[in-house]
C-alpha cells in the first residue's frame, strides 16, 4: 500500500522554506552613508564620500552619495531618505541614458536596495555585486 503525505505536512514544509527568504543585505531597508562608507573601508577599498567629481543623479540624492571601486570596477552608492527618493534616482539613472541600448544596459549596472541604488559603470560579478550590497548597513 503506497501512502501519501498529508496535506498538513506538505503545507508546514512550504511554510518553513517560505521563512527563509532573501539574504538580509537584498531585503529592502533604510541604510545609511557613514555606516556603509566605514564597512567599505574595513574591506580595504578607498572611498570618496560626497565627492564634486559625482554625477549629477548621485550628486543629488538626498542622503548622500559614495564612490569606490572593487576589483578594478566603479561604483557609486547614492542613498535616498526612502525607497521612494531610491525610485526617483533610479528614475534619473534611466532619464540620463542617451538611448534604447543604454537603458537596457542599466538592468545590469543598477541595484535598488531598499532607500539606496548602487549604480556600477561596468557589469560586476555575483560576488563582487554581494561583497558592495553586504556593506549596506
Amino acid at each position: 500500500m503506497l501512502l501519501r503525505p498529508r496535506p498538513l505536512t506538505a503545507l508546514v514544509a512550504v511554510l518553513c522554506l517560505a521563512g527563509c527568504g532573501p539574504p538580509k543585505a537584498r531585503t529592502p531597508g533604510h541604510y545609511t552613508l557613514k555606516p556603509t562608507a566605514a564597512c567599505l573601508r574595513k574591506s580595504g577599498l578607498h572611498v570618496a564620500v560626497n565627492s564634486p567629481s559625482l554625477d549629477f543623479v548621485s550628486g543629488s540624492a538626498p542622503a548622500g552619495a559614495l564612490s569606490s571601486v572593487r576589483d578594478r570596477k566603479a561604483f557609486i552608492i547614492a542613498f535616498g531618505n526612502t525607497q521612494d527618493d531610491a525610485n526617483i534616482l533610479v528614475a534619473g539613472y534611466r532619464r540620463s541614458a542617451s538611448n534604447k541600448l543604454e537603458r537596457r544596459r542599466l538592468r545590469s549596472l543598477l541595484d535598488l536596495e531598499g532607500n539606496a541604488v548602487i549604480y556600477w559603470h561596468t557589469e560586476p560579478t555575483a560576488p563582487e555585486a554581494d561583497a558592495v550590497r553586504g556593506c549596506l548597513s
